[in-house]
């Protein structure tokens, strides 16, 4: 992390920074591995919680795009909606098994696994974080503001508009940016 400012900002304005600096997206990484870690536990059954989990770091992803602090609501509520709704729909994609619902009165802060280790623990959020963070690196400036447009649910129309480019510059920065992130995810 460059610029440890960040820290000390709020997840409302590391969402609107977000938007267009990587740095702030790991902030809010970070912050937000032990939930997604969390509830991909909680739903997985006919889908892996690991599968879940990038899903819920894509969701994350689109929460950043689709944010609005005018709208007077916390990022952490309408985040962790998004990440819900990410994994839930991988859920339902992946077969016809009905939709696992788990204990959601359970607090974040719990451990399913008992045997585990708090070193390990630690350390297993510390690498979804920076296995995410490394994603997101690997990506131009343009590529990020495009895949976080993307994730938020614009089209390539609306994004060429909003950045100022042609429509085929933005589908081929979406070709290398699925590249990138496919052949990082291997």
């Amino acid at each position: 992390m460059k610029n440890p400012e960040l820290e000390s900002c709020t997840d409302e304005e590391l969402a609107v920074i977000a938007e267009n600096d990587s740095e702030a997206m790991y902030v809010l990484i970070a912050r937000f591995t032990k939930l997604i870690k969390w509830k991909a536990s909680q739903f997985c059954g006919a889908v892996e919680a690991d599968d879940l989990a990038q899903e819920g770091f894509l969701g994350l992803l689109s929460a950043v795009a689709g944010f609005d602090k005018e709208r007077n609501v916390k990022f952490s509520t309408y985040a962790g909606i998004c990440i819900t709704n990410r994994m839930l729909s991988a859920i339902r994609s992946s077969s016809s098994v009905p939709t696992p619902v788990g204990d959601m009165s359970e607090s974040v802060f719990e451990v399913e696994d008992n045997e585990a280790l708090p070193d390990s623990i630690v350390l297993q959020r510390e690498e979804w974080s920076v296995f995410w963070q490394d994603m997101i690196s690997q990506l131009s400036n343009l590529e990020y503001q495009i895949c976080i447009l993307f994730m938020g649910g614009s089209d390539y129309a609306e994004i060429a508009k909003h950045l100022g480019i042609s429509l085929k510059s933005v589908d081929n920065a979406m070709q290398r940016i699925r590249r990138k992130l496919r052949r990082k995810s291997m």
